[in-house]
């Protein structure tokens, strides 16, 4: 039924796009999306927007995304943001003060003045101190944490020419205690074509780096077997099978989405997923259907752009995609397409895409942000960004993700990626948007359900840890501690899960890679409870 739709929509779409281009370039984009709205009747508590003055800036001379990561930079329990800036633009450092976010990156040693894409945190040398890694438009750093001042040391990554690295990722793929690093590449921006399927000069290969100890780094791409096939946005070690290995999800653009499944011993083999070919942008990892394991979902360029103009040099015999993708996890590395089955389909251009519980009823929710900074529609008229609730089923409500108007969380920016962090110390899930030549906006969460905030650490041995909380009356859902996110981002390591109006949870369990389990029965609700040793 997917593809019948997919053939008229593609053809209605070229003949629209002919017919009323002047139309839609004076600012009606917006409703070209086909929007399922969530209930009138649900009670929600609005967002609250803080002030904050950081604007990201796009010089049209390297690609324009900015990159964001989350760390508590003095312990105090309030997380800050990295942000990073654009060419000739300092970074910022975001900390709640006084009800607005202020930038105190000063003296800390982070900011550069080079286009900053990714960002990631982690304790990589295991000394206790959240470090970060931040790709830049010229190479890949490693900032070391020393009490809140940092060390740069640039990674040793051998790119081609004309290449530049947008995300790290980070996993212990082989257990033994450090952190190895994935890392996205994409062809620069002065050498980037559109809409190029098929051009291998134009791909650019992204790399696996071993960390054999002391941060000393080897390149095993080619005899690990995760040589991509395409440029890619984003990459993300998730553990789909539930064998305590974690396996890399690739979202290519131009290309399908591959999957490698970690065979031990720094081996993985490709998992064909028959995606289709699209611009496979933002991915979110999350347990959308309360079985246990992790689901995937992949942004797209949606309906903003027809696909006689986005289809390029794709050949008859591959299938192009532009919708986004929703995979449901079946076990076994089997996946099911739910896009649709999920009111996900019709929907315009998005790059980043976060699975969280934003209004804490115990259902995973999805944020996904939007607009693409070199369409003219999107010029003219930007689509808001989505804050998608998904709704009990238990008590009557359909299937899917629905867009919540009443969360006033609208973005109507050049949106990239949508950031959780707790930004006040609370436990509840606040809302930062990443913007592409914008302003990044903060909103703090005022839900009044009730939750559990759980803290892992950001560091390596906690990667692919498995969390699951048990209550009496209702299924078990579980979350996994991963790096990177959204699409450059890598959001916070604080798990929080949303009980709704329940009073109680009986038992948190959480599985580490390394065997190591951990019980809590009975555990403090409305708080945040820290799960290192």
């Amino acid at each position: 039924m997917r593809t019948m739709r997919k053939l008229f929509m593609k053809t209605s779409a070229a003949i629209s796009a002919l017919l009323t281009l002047p139309f839609f370039l004076t600012g009606c984009a917006a409703s070209l999306e086909d929007v399922r709205e969530a209930p009138s009747d649900l009670k929600l508590s609005p967002f609250t927007e803080v002030k904050t003055d950081f604007v990201h800036h796009w010089t049209q001379k390297v690609h324009p995304f900015s990159g964001a990561a989350v760390l508590d930079i003095d312990g105090d329990g309030k997380e800050e943001i990295f942000i990073g800036g654009g060419e000739g633009q300092e970074d910022a450092l975001l900390s709640l003060k006084d009800g607005e976010l202020r930038n105190i990156i000063q003296d800390t040693g982070l900011s550069a003045s080079t286009a900053t894409y990714g960002a990631t945190a982690m304790d990589m040398n295991t000394d206790g101190e959240v470090d970060l890694i931040i790709a830049r438009n010229d190479g890949v750093y490693l900032y070391l944490n020393n009490s809140g001042r940092f060390t740069a040391q640039k990674l040793p990554v051998q790119l081609p020419d004309n290449t530049v690295s947008f995300t790290v990722t980070v996993s212990d793929i082989d257990q033994d205690g450090d952190g190895d690093l994935y890392i996205s590449n994409f062809i620069s921006f002065n050498a980037f074509k559109s809409a190029t399927f098929n051009d291998p000069g134009h791909a650019r290969a992204n790399v696996l780096l071993r960390n054999d100890g002391d941060l000393q780094f080897t390149d095993i791409t080619q005899q690990s077997g995760t040589a991509s096939l395409q440029n890619t946005f984003l990459s993300v070690f998730v553990d789909l099978n539930g064998d305590r290995l974690q396996d890399l999800v690739v979202a290519q653009n131009t290309g399908e989405v591959e999957i490698f499944k970690n065979l031990g011993g720094g081996r993985f083999e490709s998992v064909p997923t028959h995606s289709g070919f699209g611009f496979w942008m933002g991915l979110a990892v999350g347990d959308i259907d309360r079985d246990g394991d992790q689901d995937l979902f992949f942004t797209n360029i949606g309906n903003s752009i027809p696909e006689f103009l986005s289809s390029g040099d794709l050949r008859e015999d591959q299938r192009q995609d532009s919708e986004w993708l929703l995979l449901r996890n079946e076990g076994d590395f089997r996946f099911t397409d739910m896009t649709e089955p999920y009111q996900l389909t019709g929907y315009g251009f998005a790059w980043g895409g976060v699975f969280e519980d934003i209004n804490l009823d115990g259902e995973i929710d999805l944020l996904v942000a939007q607009n693409y900074i070199k369409w003219p529609i999107h010029k003219v008229s930007k689509l808001p960004g989505k804050a998608f609730l998904q709704l009990p089923t238990e008590i009557g409500h359909a299937t899917g993700f629905f867009q919540a108007d009443a969360l006033e969380l609208d973005n109507p920016w050049f949106g990239q990626s949508p950031v959780i962090t707790d930004l006040n110390g609370d436990g509840r899930p606040d809302i930062v948007w990443l913007n592409m030549d914008g302003p990044v906006r903060a909103f703090l969460n005022n839900a009044d359900a009730n939750f559990i905030a759980l803290q892992l650490p950001d560091s390596p041995e906690w990667l692919g840890t498995e969390v699951t909380i048990e209550m009496d009356d209702v299924r078990s859902y579980t979350r996994q501690a991963t790096s990177s996110v959204g699409l450059m981002t890598d959001q916070s390591p604080r798990l929080i899960f949303g009980i709704g109006a329940r009073e109680s949870v009986t038992r948190i369990l959480a599985r580490r890679p390394d065997g190591k389990s951990l019980e809590l029965l009975s555990p403090a609700i409305n708080t945040v409870i820290s799960l290192d040793e």
